[in-house]
């Protein structure tokens, strides 16, 4: 799959503020592959697991990361499947709901993949559910305003800050995002 047909897929499946958030995690994916000189073959599948992150939403069944990742492995787009599987901490937010282990059935990416799924979660980090560009910050206040302190998606939110954070290439791009974000 090529990001164009990633995002034709995309705006196929999904309400309207459903692919605005996509379009500003694609936007900010492609700055941050950018700012790291992302090889040609890790930018086309950072791009096309942006614009497909949250498929699932649409489809019915599991958690939408586990119900968009099984739709695309059905689809043969393997790669791809495993990095929507794990974005966003997505199997931390599976386990805490109660759903059966991710890893059982998506193995998390490894070696480049890894930097593609890093750089996901950095994008989606930083873009709010209309597409607009947000710090962390700004996205945890949002996720608890709508979904309440206690739920899965706040705990997992948080222990991705985390990890993101702990990370020196990963949290200077969350603050090089997030400054452009207070800049707008």
């Amino acid at each position: 799959m090529d990001p164009r047909g990633a995002h034709d897929l995309c705006q196929a499946l999904s309400t309207p503020a459903r692919y605005e958030h996509a379009r500003g995690v694609a936007q900010q994916a492609a700055r941050a592959a950018r700012a790291l000189r992302t090889p040609g073959d890790q930018r086309r599948l950072l791009l096309c697991a942006a614009w497909l992150h949250d498929i699932g939403y649409a489809l019915p069944g599991a958690h939408h990361a586990v119900a968009g990742a099984r739709a695309l492995r059905l689809a043969g787009h393997e790669r791809l499947a495993r990095i929507v599987a794990h974005h966003s901490n997505a199997a931390e937010r599976v386990a805490l709901a109660g759903h059966p282990p991710v890893d059982e059935e998506f193995t998390r990416p490894a070696g480049p993949d890894a930097t593609v799924l890093a750089l996901l979660d950095v994008a989606d980090l930083v873009t709010g559910p209309r597409g607009e560009r947000v710090d962390p910050a700004g996205r945890l206040a949002g996720l608890v305003e709508r979904r309440g302190p206690d739920g899965p998606a706040v705990a997992a939110l948080v222990r991705n800050v985390n990890r993101l954070g702990a990370d020196p290439i990963t949290r200077g791009l969350v603050e090089q995002l997030s400054a452009q974000a207070v800049a707008s």
